[in-house]
């Protein structure tokens, strides 16, 4: 439609280049922009290569089949020692770098999520590192599945939480530590919210004291643990954990309440706090009642003592010699005549103007309190001092002084006694009068003693000579007209015969047995070693062989055992027990005596046992008595003075005897005597 050929080739030039110039452009525009986001996708790529190699998260992917092959895994794995081509190249499998005691768990766990579900988890478990440790990984877990929900990928994100978990531990121990601490004080602890004024916090202690579990405890109020008595005032409690709150450490006394309902003392301590952020207000509660028990008792000691102070003419007095202070008892301030308002007089007055210092032990004491002004220690003292005339008239005191004694704070006091002796002062005098009279008395008694002894020593001759001499008469004529004219008595001037002399030789027996008891205090005692065993054969020995013949003996008795004592009076004690035993025990069909001996301590104890006819406990003491006799002596002769002799030697002896016996089972008698 153009005529003109050369513009129509023109334009056709221009087309073609436009058409070129379009496609071209077209071209760049298609290549351009897919290069530009690639490049920024390589970017961002890079950038996320480096966030994830600075990042402690280690981003991973696991195949599904056995071993969990890993099919990616962030670079920054070689943070804990692994090589990243080794488990992408299949040479290290996954599963072989789980802890041994994590490893089922995780199985089991993995397997339960395909199956199951959900397809988000977390795990906790422990991984080999490089150099051979492990390390704690938490590792969070997602499931790829396909339209059939099978699992098609694992992915998963790890981090190292192994200090936070030596963390977590050390807390939990920490936390563990304190509450056995807690649990362990024995003060009671309590712990209250500053705010809400509510119980937080208890230990064993606590509960114990109040009697409630924790939970109950933590439950009750502070009014609800106090002890609702007079005196008992809810402002003055509002009033100190107010103060406690401006930060005032607070002691005091209180009276708490058990669950039972008994009220107690305890020892509060309050003092606010912070604990985990928390302003608290702790508690600490020590049980006193028995502090207080025993500052009451001690208050009624005290009332007691002075009492008893005033009721003795007893005064005490104390000096503290650091700080150089006196204190008097109430009742030395009324013994020395000192009005208590004007105060405790000073240790050099004490030491001046109370006491006559020239008489009995005056000049002692005034020694002893320079010393003690001048800080020394004098000694404990016992002195007798006579008041000042212008302080008490004639009165006389006994005055006590102790060594200085150490306080727990280190300064040093001195106690001591003032006791008011006058009246004993004045019977000792007339004791003294007395006394004076008495030598004269004791030396007459002593000289008539005297007299007597030798009147009765002249009565023990007249009995040993002019006794015996006529029944040795009555003897000897009996014998005379039994022998001469016997034949021509008939039966009952036999009879009488035969009674005479059967008297004189109980006669005899009985001046012996009295002599001997008569002899018994004034005879000499002797001490020497004694071999028991060889004394008690040498007196079975001296008896009368028709005594013994009929009875068993059996010596109990260890050949060495010795004691030290007189051997003529152990010899009578043992005479007089084993004719006493045999005599009592013949009758019987096979009379047994045993004599046994035993040591115990510093006594030796001699027993004499025998089968006889015993006796009644109810005549124990009677039997040893002179003159005594539980049998008719038709039946039994004796004189009834060996047993009483037997208790009298004894006793000289330094010994104790006593019998045990029933009748017709035998007697015991046991003899104790010092070794």
């Amino acid at each position: 439609m153009v005529d003109d050929v050369a513009m129509l080739a023109l334009l056709q030039t221009f087309k073609g280049w436009a058409y070129v110039g379009v496609t071209a452009a077209g071209l760049f525009l298609l290549v351009y922009y897919p290069l530009r986001a690639r490049a920024r996708a390589s970017h961002e790529a890079r950038r996320l290569t480096g966030i994830m190699e600075r990042s402690p998260v280690v981003a991973i992917e696991w195949a599904t089949t056995p071993g969990w092959p890993v099919t990616f895994v962030s670079p920054n794995i070689g943070r804990w020692g692994l090589d990243r081509r080794a488990l992408l190249g299949g040479e290290v499998r996954y599963a072989d770098l789980i802890h041994p005691d994590d490893i089922d768990r995780i199985v089991t766990d993995v397997a339960t999520h395909i199956d199951q579900g959900p397809d988000r988890y977390t795990q906790i478990y422990r991984l080999r590192g490089g150099e051979g440790g492990w390390i704690w990984l938490e590792d969070r877990t997602w499931l790829t599945r396909d339209e059939g929900g099978r699992v098609t990928r694992i992915h998963g994100l790890l981090l190292d939480v192994t200090e936070r978990l030596r963390a977590e531990r050390d807390l939990r121990d920490s936390e563990a530590r304190f509450r056995a601490i807690f649990d362990n004080v024995q003060e009671a602890i309590l712990l209250q919210d500053l705010d809400s004024e509510h119980l937080v916090g208890a230990n064993a202690a606590a509960e114990q004291m109040y009697g409630y579990d924790r939970s109950e405890l933590l439950g009750c109020s502070v009014d609800e643990l106090s002890a609702n008595e007079p005196g008992f005032d809810p402002a003055r409690q509002k009033a100190l954990m107010e103060r406690a709150r401006r930060g005032e450490q607070l002691v005091f006394e209180w009276r708490a309440r058990h669950r039972d309902g008994h009220a107690f003392w305890v020892e509060a301590n309050l003092q606010a706090t912070e604990i985990s952020g928390e302003r608290l207000l702790l508690v600490t509660l020590r049980n006193i009642e028995a502090r207080k028990q025993a500052e009451s008792a001690l208050a009624r000691q005290l009332d007691r003592l002075s009492q008893a102070e005033r009721h003795a003419g007893l005064g005490s007095w104390e000096y503290l010699l650091e700080a150089r202070e006196m204190w008097w008892s109430d009742r030395l301030y009324g013994l020395l005549g000192w009005d208590a308002h004007r105060g405790t007089p000073t240790l050099e007055r004490f030491a001046r103007d109370f006491f006559d210092l020239e008489a009995e032990d005056g000049p002692r004491f005034a020694a002893a309190m320079e010393t003690l002004i001048a800080g020394g220690n004098p000694g404990p003292q016992r002195l007798l001092l006579k008041a000042r005339s212008e302080v008490r008239e004639a009165a006389w005191f006994s005055f006590t002084m102790e060594t200085p004694v150490a306080r727990p704070d280190g300064l040093h006091y001195v106690q001591g006694t003032v006791l008011e002796v006058s009246e004993l002062k004045r019977n000792e005098q007339a004791l003294r009068e007395l006394n004076t009279t008495l030598e004269q008395r004791v030396n007459e008694r002593t000289a008539a003693l005297q007299a007597l002894n030798q009147e009765l020593e002249s009565f023990s001759y007249a009995v040993s000579h002019d006794l015996k001499a006529p029944l040795r008469g009555i003897e000897g004529y009996s014998q005379l007209l039994e022998s001469d004219y016997g034949e021509q008595l008939e039966g009952e001037g036999k009879v009488f015969i035969h009674n005479i002399r059967t008297g004189v030789a109980q006669m005899h027996e009985l001046i012996s047995d009295l002599l001997a008891y008569s002899r018994m205090e004034r005879r000499a005692l002797e001490e020497h070693e004694i071999r028991l065993r060889a004394l008690v054969e040498e007196v079975l020995e001296s008896m009368a062989p028709d005594l013994l013949g009929r009875a068993e003996v059996v010596l109990d008795i260890d050949p060495d055992l010795r004691l030290v004592s007189d051997p003529d009076g152990v010899a009578l004690i043992l005479r007089n027990l084993l004719e006493n035993a045999l005599k009592f025990s013949a009758e019987r069909e096979h009379p047994h005596i045993t004599v046994q001996a035993e040591t115990g301590g510093a006594t030796l104890a001699i027993t004499v046992r025998d089968n006889g006819i015993g006796f009644d406990m109810a005549f124990q003491d009677r039997i040893f008595d002179i003159f005594q006799r539980l049998n008719r002596a038709e039946v039994y002769p004796g004189t009834g003075v060996g047993l009483a002799l037997v208790r009298r030697a004894v006793n000289r002896l330094g010994g104790r005897i006593r019998a045990e016996g029933k009748p017709g089972e035998g007697a015991v008698f046991r003899v104790e005597l010092p070794r």
